[in-house]
């Protein structure tokens, strides 16, 4: 799925207000930290497995059983 900067921008702008900081944090991290530029694309196809795996943790955000990644970040410092 090739997606062009201008597709990008579009998908930004449709955030909510309140995802600005995760995306945005996710998208400093992704370029500043070169270190995994060595590491190649995976093109395989997901499978069913992947395909549940996907919707149960979609169902586990929606329901709020996620970790935020701060907090995991705080625990990993400690």
């Amino acid at each position: 799925m090739a997606v062009s900067k201008k597709d990008l921008a579009n998908l930004i702008q449709q955030l909510p207000d309140k995802d600005i900081p995760l995306v945005a944090d996710f998208l400093k991290r992704l370029i500043s930290n070169p270190l995994d530029a060595h590491i190649p694309f995976d093109d395989e196809e997901l499978t069913e497995d992947d395909l549940k795996a996907i919707e149960q943790a979609e169902l586990e955000f929606q329901q709020g059983k996620t970790i935020r990644l701060k907090d995991i970040e705080h625990e990993l410092r400690n």
